[in-house]
């Protein structure tokens, strides 16, 4: 098949949208405040129990018509990760080595995406999933229930005016969740089509305001993944880093070999086998959602299982980082061939790259988002070029171009643009 992609209905009413979100909250809350649930929903609670909680929302006033459908809402959600699939990555477009496919961490977790693979990891290590699940609802329902609420108590109005509070709430559970949600939360700071602008100023933040890990666990895993203590590689290394993203941070550092200043991105601890888990709770978050949409909104055709599943592949392929580097040469390589001058690829040290740890050469600069109107406007040309060539002619494309990956050089002899390219994918069939 192929990924259906679309727009959703920008006449969809925001009373639809409330609607869709307080039948995921109303049930519960009416539950817990009449007795029928003494403690939160689990997996072996009995179906017999809903239709009661289906009777004590329709108690609420102005939420009888949606008493029912919340029922079964509630007990979706609910329900067990324990029989959902992995994403599935058959149609993906994203470009993966294929020489390191079968390869495994030390866990047992495959480098490359691998469905079957992670699928029997997951199933040797108990209740994982679920508790991951369950870790996920704790912190999303609260807010949930909190935004129901305000819908209940003051309609639309009232979630406005609590729009910049709302925001901030979202992004710092975001950051709870940890770094698959953060990913998520950096993805849609830069869709202005689908969110107010409450909510895109704080996931900006998202985009290079990520808290990072101890600087020194970074270098003990530097020097673990390079074979060589810090000072022998680098004559010298920031104690701190110069950026923290939701897979790594970055410091900056100078090969004790050649005097060059380099960027060092390093992975965050344990976060192959926390991404890989998360995806299988935001698979069972996305049939959730889609059961929802297909059922309440049937007027949107957006695709949201296989819109997770193509998302899902790349940013489990972004954990290796040799396989990032492979993708920034053979970038680097196309642009040069096509004639594309103004724009640059930073330059990678193979022989300093692992799967954990990425040296590359480095850029002065500042993101886009902090150029003058000026600037940005005299960029749009070599920007349009660009990417016009990667879609059109090389067939190999950056697609995560937010405003954090995009930098104007403050040195422009070389390039105007500078365009690290954490992840690319081949360009679809036309």
């Amino acid at each position: 098949g192929t990924l259906r992609i679309a727009r959703p209905d920008r006449t969809c009413s925001s009373s639809a949208m409330s609607t869709l979100i307080a039948l995921i909250c109303v049930a519960p809350a009416a539950a817990f405040r009449t007795g029928v649930w003494h403690h939160p929903p689990d997996a072996s609670t009995s179906s017999s129990l809903f239709p009661r909680a289906a009777t004590a929302a329709m108690q609420l006033p102005g939420m009888a018509q949606a008493a029912t459908a919340a029922a079964t809402v509630v007990q979706e959600v609910a329900g067990s990760v324990q029989d959902v699939e992995a994403p599935d990555a058959d149609d993906s477009f994203v470009a993966i080595d294929e020489s390191r496919t079968g390869l495994v961490d030390e866990e047992g977790l495959p480098l490359v995406y691998d469905k079957e693979a992670i699928q029997k990891y997951w199933e040797g290590q108990g209740g994982a999933l679920q508790s991951r699940w369950a870790e996920f609802l704790s912190v999303s329902v609260p807010f949930l229930t909190r935004v129901a609420a305000l819908l209940v108590s003051g309609g639309t109005d009232a979630l406005n005016d609590s729009a910049s509070e709302l925001a901030r709430d979202a992004r710092e559970r975001i950051q709870k969740l940890g770094p698959t949600y953060v990913k998520m939360g950096q993805m849609m700071s830069v869709r202005p089509d689908i969110l107010p602008q409450a909510a895109l100023d704080e996931l900006t933040i998202l985009q290079d305001g990520v808290e990072g890990f101890p600087a020194d666990v970074a270098r003990e895993m530097v020097e673990e993944e390079l074979g060589a203590p810090i000072d022998e590689l680098f004559s010298d290394f920031s104690a701190e880093p110069a950026a923290a993203a939701s897979l790594a941070q970055v410091f900056r550092a100078t090969l004790r070999s050649s005097g060059e200043a380099v960027a060092v991105k390093v992975q965050r601890p344990g976060v192959q086998s926390l991404v890989s888990k998360d995806l299988y709770v935001l698979r069972r978050a996305a049939e959730v959602y889609q059961g929802l949409v297909e059922r309440f909104a049937p007027q949107q055709r957006t695709d949201y299982v296989g819109l997770l599943n193509e998302w899902a592949v790349g940013f489990y392929t972004e954990l290796d980082f040799k396989n990032e580097a492979a993708n920034m040469q053979t970038m680097a390589r196309g642009l040069a061939e096509a004639g594309v001058t103004d724009v640059a690829v930073p330059r990678v040290y193979e022989a300093l790259t692992t799967r954990r740890v990425l040296v590359s050469e480095w850029i002065d600069g500042r993101k886009l988002s902090e150029c003058s109107t000026e600037e940005v406007r005299e960029l749009v040309a070599i920007g349009q070029e660009c990417f016009l060539v990667q879609l059109l002619q090389t067939g190999f494309f950056h697609s995560d171009p937010h405003p954090g990956n995009l930098m104007r050089p403050h040195d422009q002899s070389r390039a105007r643009c500078d365009f690290p390219p954490h992840r690319l994918g081949p360009r679809p069939a036309l």
